[in-house]
Order: C-alpha cells, then sequence, then structure tokens
C-alpha cells in the first residue's frame, strides 16, 4: 500500500469510529441509566421541581410548509403580492412541540407536525441559536417523527417511562407550546388507555392504543411529551377531541420505543404481519371460553400461509401475552405485532381449550412494505441566492398599492426561501435596509447582502403595511 494511501486510510480513522460511536449509543435514557449520561434524576416532590427539571429538554418546533394560492381579491389600502407576483410561493408557517432524547441532538415530535415541512427549525430552552433540524425518519401511522439537530453543546434530555405500568388515576403533566406560548406545563391524571380515535383521518380505527388524559393540551401542544411523576415521558401529546374540552390523547410511549429505531436506521418504519384478524374479549365470550375474566385479543381468522398459519394458530385462541408482555386489546397487538422484528421469532401465550398454552411464531414483512422505497423521492428546489429571497425594485405602483408612504425606497420580496421565512421574512415585505445600509434597488440590495455575510448576524429593517420590523437572520443557522 502506498504512503499517501495509508496516510488517507489514518485520517478517515476518527471520523469512521466518530460514526460507529453514534450509532452504538442507546437512543434515548431510562431512570435507571446513569446520571452523567442523561444529566441527572428528576425525582421530583412536587408539581414545580418536575416542571422545573423537565423544561430544558422541552423544545419549540418551527416549520414551512408550501401552499398553492391562486390570490386573493384586491381590496382598497391592501397589498396582495400574489396578484402582482403569481408564480411567487406561498409558505404557511407552523408551530408544534417536541423533546430532547439523547444529548447530541435527536428530538421526538409527533410526524403531522413535520408532514410536508420544507424547513424545519427547533427551539432549545437556554440556546440563544436556531437550531435547523433534519428530518432523521418519520412515520404517519404512529404519528411520529424523529429529528436531528447540531447542537454546540450537549441537551438536556428525558427519560423514557414504561407506559404499559402507568395506572389510570396516574398524576400526568403536559408540556409543550400551545399557540405559540413557550414551555406551558398543565397537569391531569390517566383517564382511560388503549383509545381509538376512527373520527380522525389520519388514525385508522384498531391501530392505536392512545393515553387518555385530562392534562390541558391545545395547537402547538403536539409532540410534547406527557411526564408521570418522576419525569418519565410515557407518552406523546398528538390529538385533542375537538367535541369534548378537556379531553386529549397521547402516543403511548412503548409504542415510540418500538418505532423511533427503526426510524433512526431505516427513516421509516418497516411493518410486519402476523396473518391474523383479531376482536375484543367481552365478559360473555370469556365465559363461554372457560376464562374468569375478559383479557387477551381473540383470534377471529387465520388467513393461509402466513406466520400465523405456520405457527399452528387457530381461530378461537386467545392472544393473551406477545414476547412476554401483556395483550391488552386490539389496538395494543396490532401496534405490537406491527412493528415486531421481521425473521425474530417471538412467543406467544394463548388460551385454547380452556387452557394456558405457549407457542411461538415468526413475523414477516408485509409485502407491500417490500416494494416500497426506502426514501422519499427529493424535493425540486428552486435555485435560490444563500438567504433564499428573491426581490425586485420597489417601483411607485407597488408602493402606492401596499399603502406604503410616498418615497418609500427599498426591494420588496418575491420568493422566500425556507431558511428565511422561518426566520418570519414573507413576500410582500419591503426591505429598506441591510445592517443599518439604506436600500434603494436590487443590486444595492444584492451588494449589501454580501457584504453583510462577513457578519455573524444579518439584520434587515422591513416594511410590512402600515408596519415595520426587524428581523435578524445568524449568518449560520445549521
Amino acid at each position: 500500500m502506498s504512503k499517501p494511501v495509508l496516510v488517507l486510510l489514518l485520517a478517515a480513522l476518527p471520523f469512521l469510529f466518530a460514526a460507529e460511536a453514534e450509532e452504538a449509543q442507546p437512543l434515548w435514557t431510562t431512570l435507571e441509566t446513569p446520571a452523567g449520561a442523561r444529566g441527572g434524576k428528576v425525582q421530583a416532590s412536587s408539581f414545580a421541581s418536575l416542571v422545573e427539571r423537565a423544561r430544558p429538554a422541552v423544545v419549540a418546533i418551527h416549520t414551512v410548509t408550501e401552499e398553492e394560492t391562486t390570490g386573493t381579491a384586491w381590496l382598497p389600502g391592501t397589498f396582495d403580492p400574489w396578484r402582482l407576483f403569481p408564480d411567487a410561493p406561498y409558505r404557511q408557517e407552523g408551530v408544534g412541540s417536541g423533546f430532547v432524547i439523547r444529548a447530541d441532538g435527536y428530538v421526538v415530535t409527533n410526524y403531522h407536525v413535520v408532514e410536508n415541512a420544507v424547513a424545519v427549525k427547533v427551539h432549545v430552552e437556554g440556546v440563544s441559536e436556531v437550531l435547523s433540524a433534519r428530518v432523521v425518519g418519520s412515520d404517519p401511522r404512529s404519528d411520529l417523527a424523529l429529528l436531528k439537530v447540531k447542537p454546540r453543546r450537549q441537551l438536556p434530555v428525558l427519560p423514557l417511562g414504561d407506559s404499559a405500568r402507568l395506572p389510570v388515576g396516574a398524576w400526568v403533566v403536559a408540556i409543550g407550546n400551545p399557540f405559540g406560548l413557550a414551555h406551558v406545563a398543565t397537569k391531569g391524571i390517566v383517564s382511560g388507555k388503549g383509545r381509538t380515535l376512527g373520527d380522525l383521518p389520519r388514525f385508522r380505527p384498531g391501530y392505536y392504543d392512545f393515553i387518555q388524559t385530562d392534562a390541558a393540551i391545545d395547537r402547538g401542544n403536539s409532540g410534547g411529551p406527557l411526564l408521570n411523576l418522576d419525569g418519565e415521558v410515557v407518552g406523546i401529546n398528538t390529538a385533542i377531541n375537538s367535541r369534548a374540552r378537556g379531553i386529549s390523547f397521547a402516543v403511548p410511549v412503548d409504542l415510540a420505543k418500538a418505532v423511533l429505531p427503526q426510524l433512526l436506521q431505516h427513516g421509516r418504519v418497516i411493518r410486519t404481519y402476523l396473518g391474523i384478524s383479531i376482536d375484543g374479549v367481552t365478559w360473555e365470550l370469556a365465559e363461554s371460553f372457560g376464562m374468569k375474566i375478559p383479557e387477551g385479543v381473540l383470534i377471529t381468522r387465520v388467513i393461509p400461509d402466513t406466520p400465523a398459519e405456520r405457527a399452528g394458530l387457530e381461530k378461537g385462541d386467545i392472544i393473551l401475552k406477545f414476547a412476554g408482555l401483556k395483550v391488552r386489546g386490539p389496538g395494543d397487538m396490532s401496534w405490537r405485532a406491527a412493528t415486531a422484528t421481521a425473521g425474530q421469532t417471538v412467543e406467544l401465550e394463548i388460551w385454547r381449550e380452556k387452557k394456558l398454552q405457549v407457542m411461538s411464531i415468526t413475523p414477516e414483512v408485509r409485502k407491500s412494505e417490500k416494494e416500497k422505497q426506502a426514501a422519499r423521492p427529493a424535493r425540486e428546489t428552486l435555485e435560490s441566492p444563500r438567504l433564499g429571497l428573491f426581490v425586485v425594485d420597489l417601483d411607485p405602483q407597488i408602493a402606492e398599492h401596499g399603502g406604503f408612504e410616498k418615497g418609500t425606497r427599498g426591494v420588496v420580496v418575491v420568493g422566500v426561501e425556507a431558511d428565511a421565512a422561518i426566520f418570519g421574512i414573507r413576500v410582500g415585505d419591503v426591505i429598506a435596509s441591510v445592517n443599518g445600509r439604506d436600500i434603494q434597488s436590487k443590486a444595492e440590495f444584492e451588494k449589501a447582502v454580501l457584504e453583510a455575510e462577513r457578519d455573524e448576524i444579518i439584520r434587515f429593517y422591513i416594511l410590512r403595511q402600515k408596519g415595520a420590523l426587524f428581523v435578524a437572520i445568524p449568518k449560520r443557522w445549521d
């Protein structure tokens, strides 16, 4: 081997080991994890101390999504940039919540918080800069997403608990950002478990196993943690019942623990199946099968040429445990079977002919899953300046329709790419100065931005309708 090649290989070793070390780290911690890996144990003696310790690991997630627009009616004294510039993209801003599960920047949130987002930014308490986030993986069926940011220091994390052991009636605390209000904490109790939300379009009936609580949450809480009194995450807040105030739902953390490793490894969930149809067990059915109380799920059909048939399962069998864990209902059984490891044999405890039996089954990957692409096709993006701003000169006609004072100078924004939009710049804004330098034309704007890039922060003075504001964009936001 030649000396230059050997030098290159030796130089690459630290990076290879660093990548392997990152993958080898556990994705989350628990209360049993050594304190040094987590930043200490919560052990809250009151709601106040619980919230104080948990808040630093709860983040606000700001997104920008693209929407089509056809323009609006021209009203006297108003400025409609999409009528003047019909090709200008319209971007909608959104806000949600999340929480840090690993100190090097892994964040959990809801899928619907980042769905179709062209930009995702994370605000961490105590971190002055805005962190650009990459969606590592997402899963619409469980409504979960895993994000990655690159912090300049280790972040505080929240340990994950055990939702299977969470009793109905237990105190819980929800922390999030409803309506953009940062770190709002509410308390309540677990009102129920194993709930389904078939009336909401994104949730398929029979699959979900939600935790129901009366801890108040609202728009913006989505993706935030639901905590027990030990400071462990037991659920991820995801939905509210619009017809009944005070009732909200959270994805159980046990489901998240089954999904997150796949999101980290594959970017999506590769679902498995057993090949059975199931139903709940009523008191009457339990009595007819010789059971003392109703528990588990009843197999109503075994599909031919599936893992279930090969394992010897039959209709009328009642599954009581799956992989050593008690089966509480159809929703619980469905997600456990769908997120099992393909090819890895698991043990079933079943009730057949009025006695307990133990069987083994090997889940397989669904054929439809095998045909799916591991990653979605890349989005087509427009070529744009570094800051993601498209501008034109502010002529008298635009100034008049925009309601600006006579003699107003600057450039008008006709296109905003994701990074600039996340900091609050909109189509129709008039940029009057850059870092204190007055702007009168597009050429002056481009020159000012080029010179301003030498600074850490680029500050814009913006005229919007009849108001004015400053917008600051850091030179490095990734």
